[in-house]
């Protein structure tokens, strides 16, 4: 007696509904738990840069058109200005205190979440969604990320706005326009952004079956990002008397690229550009210096090329490493209660950090490289099934190397990028769980001939 062909499970809306229910209060969970495990963190380095910059705009609005501060203040000129304007924006609503900004952004990576599900939903399928939020709600470094004043975790959410407004099928007037600005606002959270809109724009052009409709999509996206970030570069022309598309960092970072010390961060006291006072002049001298030294070394363009594309997929130890700074109370070397105090935050600090620069490192070195090379083997093996939407992503993630192959890399630069691989990932995955279920499904469905010839054999006996 053969068996019955059982149907595969089929997901029902109410299914779906509580699939992304829990992803998404996973996603809420981690980020909050992280949040309040790190609450003695403090910002630092480039994070306390930010929030300083949002202490002065809480205080005065007028700090960053005022040029004897902003050329006293140089440093923030080498950074966009909009997550500084959104910390002085929360700041004065409540007050000079980071942690109301990191239970801001528990938030925006819980809707980040949401966001990311509707672009993988839309270009491939309910599970691709799924499996994409999934995997930007357990990152590491996106988990992280969260409890750090760090300008990725606006300009991802703005990102990923930006391409859900953008990529829906033909998409009118007002929703390209709506992606323009959005690209705006993230060119002016992160640079790097600059480049994004364009590729969109290629990838729009490419899709357009008509001349006319073509230069139309292509317009109605990239003149509202040019007016969105037209006012900051006026700014930089009038306030600091050079202009510059969003901001001053770029040369420097070129320099940190391209030249004989080894590629890298260094301070400014350690470069040619240590003697400079202006924002402009250093940017100025940064990409003559990067310039020159390629033109002495041309082929070590390509071998450096290389070295940082290489040091941008390296362990993401940033975001956990991030969090290790704590601000120890003042006088306590001299009053032995706060000194009591300092020794046990130091203590329940290092406890912390085994965690932090072990266990969750690891935790993300894991997760990155497995999102990497799903995302690598998805576009290599599946380049001919991919919906056009998953082929933008390639195409921006190649983007992103290149760009930062001609300036400069470390991991923590990869992140924004990782939605594009996770994107990548959750559609190879789908596709390689659908495989699975297929060959399940013919097993279920096959005869059983042996069985019938035992039992024919019988009947003769």
């Amino acid at each position: 007696m053969t068996r019955e062909p059982q149907p595969l499970p089929v997901s029902t809306p109410k299914t779906n509904l509580h699939v992304l229910i829990a992803i998404l209060l996973l996603a809420l969970t981690l980020r909050l738990a992280a949040v309040l495990w790190l609450s003695d963190t403090v910002p630092h380095s480039d994070f306390r840069y930010y929030h300083l910059a949002g202490e002065k705009i809480a205080s005065d609005w007028g700090f960053f058109f005022d040029s004897t501060q902003v050329e006293y203040y140089g440093k923030f000129g080498w950074w966009p200005p909009v997550y500084p304007f959104v910390l002085g924006a929360v700041y004065s609503l409540f007050g000079v205190d980071h942690r109301v900004v990191v239970f801001a952004q528990v938030a925006l990576g819980t809707l980040l979440c949401w966001l990311v599900y509707r672009l993988g939903r839309r270009w491939a399928g309910e599970r691709v969604g799924w499996i994409a939020a999934l995997l930007v709600a357990v990152s590491p470094t996106y988990v992280f990320a969260t409890n750090l004043l760090a300008s990725e975790n606006l300009f991802t959410l703005l990102l990923v706005l930006a391409l859900l407004l953008a990529t829906v099928s033909h998409a009118g007037r007002g929703r390209l326009a709506g992606a323009g600005v959005l690209f705006g606002l993230a060119a002016l959270t992160r640079a790097i952004g600059l480049f994004v809109p364009f590729v969109v724009g290629a990838w729009l052009w490419s899709g357009a079956s008509e001349r006319r409709t073509l230069w139309s999509r292509v317009a109605w996206l990239l003149i509202p990002c040019a007016v969105t970030i037209a006012p900051w570069t006026l700014r930089n022309t009038i306030v600091v008397g050079t202009p510059a598309i969003i901001c001053y960092g770029g040369g420097l970072n070129f320099y940190f690229g391209h030249n004989a010390e080894g590629i890298g961060y260094r301070d400014l006291s350690r470069t040619p550009m240590a003697q400079l006072t202006t924002q402009a002049a250093i940017d100025r001298m940064g990409y003559r210096l990067g310039f020159d030294y390629i033109a002495a070394k041309p082929l070590g363009f390509f071998s450096r090329a290389v070295r940082k594309t290489v040091t941008l997929s390296d362990r993401p130890i940033w975001a956990p490493h991030s969090n290790t700074a704590i601000m120890l109370p003042d006088g306590w070397r001299t009053d032995p209660e706060l000194g009591r105090i300092a020794q046990e935050m130091r203590a329940r600090q290092r406890a912390k950090n085994r965690w932090l620069d072990g266990l969750f490192t690891t935790l993300g070195a894991i997760h990155s490289l497995a999102i990497l090379v799903c995302a690598l083997a998805t576009a290599l093996l599946l380049w001919r099934n991919l919906p056009p939407e998953m082929r933008l992503m390639v195409y921006l993630s190649l983007s992103w190397v290149v760009a930062h192959a001609v300036f400069w890399a470390k991991p923590r630069f990869r992140y924004p990028m990782e939605i594009f691989l996770m994107l990548l990932a959750a559609y190879g995955l789908a596709h390689a769980h659908g495989l699975v279920q297929s060959i399940r499904g013919r097993r279920r469905v096959a005869p059983a001939p042996v069985e019938g010839r035992h039992r024919r054999s019988r009947r003769r006996r």
